[in-house]
């Protein structure tokens, strides 16, 4: 029988990061509440780090849930969790397993406002055209005080292609005003300068580009972006076009075009 082929099985190890452990005692401190607590991982993948929170905070009022954008690997359905733990080698009960959804969230989260305490992505965001809309959409869906850990990009690289290289910190998120580039790590914490939205971006050991939210209050967070869809790039599919470039290359993620409105 053949083996069956895992895609994508980071585990909350790889969430380290954030910062050690930074997850798991932010979950712990909710526990202590006793309250209905739930939490979502953009990009769950496999299965593997929603896996290994069940297995850590097996109590029955945390609920996970999980969004891909399609079907894929080993994870179509709620019980590939407890068999896809199994493969992993996590034992985790076949109840009370984290419920599984299947859509692009650059379409926005199909989930009530204030619904999450944590939601977390890992090495997920870049392939979403619309990020502008998935940030807002995240912010709307935590409750008050609730956080988000969002890894969203990559760091600029030699090898990248010149209209790449145009945005020097984050390439997959360009930000144009008054016909010109502009640096979106700026323009996006002025929001917590200039009116008060507790949100970081910043680049972790100058290699990844992390995006952090702490809900500080109910006001709705818009950026003020036009998404340009018609000057956005997936750069996944113009790899695939192109027989040259391998998975190790640059073709990988979406370069998502905003215009300042």
């Amino acid at each position: 029988m053949k083996e069956r082929a895992y895609y994508r099985s980071r585990g909350i190890d790889k969430m380290e990061r954030y910062g050690v452990d930074i997850i798991k005692k932010y979950l712990e401190s909710l526990v202590l509440k006793k309250e209905k607590i739930r939490i979502l991982e953009i990009g769950f993948g496999e299965g593997k780090c929603l896996i290994d929170l069940r297995k850590l905070f097996p109590q029955k009022n945390i609920e996970f849930y999980g969004v891909n954008n399609i079907k894929k690997g080993n994870m179509k359905s709620k019980l590939d969790f407890f068999k896809n733990a199994k493969y992993f080698g996590v034992d985790i009960s076949k109840t009370n397993l984290p419920q599984p959804y299947f859509y692009d969230v650059g379409d926005g989260l199909k989930f009530k406002d204030n619904y999450f305490d944590l939601i977390i992505s890992q090495v997920a965001i870049q392939y979403v055209g619309n990020k502008a809309k998935l940030f807002e959409d995240i912010w709307r869906t935590l409750k008050v005080n609730g956080k988000a850990f969002l890894h969203i990009d990559g760091k600029l690289k030699d090898n990248h292609p010149d209209f790449v290289k145009h945005c020097k910190d984050t390439p997959m998120t360009v930000i144009y005003k008054n016909n010109k580039i502009i640096s979106t790590k700026k323009y996006i914490n002025d929001f917590k300068t200039k009116k008060g939205f507790n949100i970081r971006l910043y680049k972790h050991k100058n290699l990844y580009w992390l995006f952090t939210i702490e809900k500080n209050k109910k006001n709705k967070l818009n950026f003020n972006l036009n998404y340009d869809g018609n000057s956005t790039l997936y750069l996944t599919k113009l790899k695939e076009s192109d027989p040259h470039k391998t998975d190790r290359g640059i073709w990988w993620g979406t370069r998502s075009v905003f215009q300042v409105k």
